[in-house]
């Protein structure tokens, strides 16, 4: 629901239910454009997402559970790096403060036995992650409370199809976020082609 109503997340193209993996549940999501760049917008607007699963736990069932284990890490990680690779945080300003690097054999990331910035700015990092990832969680919280009828309609249709595509959503809680931008996009062409076709139009005199 969160990717359905929040500007920049990707598409919403198949929800499901049915476990895959380590998975209780999968959201597949399609950008509209290839990415070679993500804004700082857009960024925030995934970890709402990501952080939603666990928000809609707590307004339902007052408690939280262990399956939102790799949302809460995939979160973590990307919070981080915003502070720490991307300088995305006001506090720290434009700094780059790597902590690991991507090993040329192995593929993964081995920790640095010295680190390049003091135990006060780790603190500092570790201070800033954690605001921006409660951010996202308060903003998850509020978009799920604005709009209960719709996770409602949402929860008890998976519970009957298991798994629901675009068009099935759009049907039952109305257009996304992109389908409405979609709409814009075509009316504004419209509207600019029909000036277009105004302004060739030879200007007809009055006679007298």
């Amino acid at each position: 629901m969160i990717a359905w109503l929040v500007p920049g997340c990707d598409r919403v193209h198949k929800v499901t239910i049915v476990p895959r993996g380590r998975a209780l549940g999968v959201t597949q999501l399609v950008p509209d454009e290839d990415r070679h760049n993500i804004s700082q917008r857009d960024i925030r607007s995934r970890l709402v997402m990501l952080l939603a699963g666990r928000a809609a736990e707590k307004l339902h069932f007052d408690e939280y559970s262990a399956g939102a284990e790799n949302d809460l890490k995939e979160a973590t990680k990307l919070a981080r790096r915003m502070v720490t690779h991307w300088g995305m945080s006001e506090r720290l300003g434009p700094v780059a403060l790597h902590t690991s690097e991507d090993h040329p054999f192995f593929g993964r990331e081995m920790t640095h036995v010295h680190r390049q910035f003091s135990d006060h700015t780790a603190q500092l990092i570790d201070e800033e992650v954690a605001k921006i990832l409660h951010a996202a969680e308060d903003r998850a919280k509020q978009t799920l409370n604005e709009h209960p009828d719709m996770l409602t309609t949402l929860a008890e249709a998976l519970i009957k199809d298991e798994v629901l595509d675009e068009d099935q959503i759009d049907q039952l809680i109305g257009p996304s976020i992109h389908q409405r931008a979609d709409t814009e996009r075509v009316a504004e062409v419209n509207r600019t082609e029909a000036a277009k076709v105004a302004a060739l139009q030879p200007v007809q005199r009055k006679s007298r």
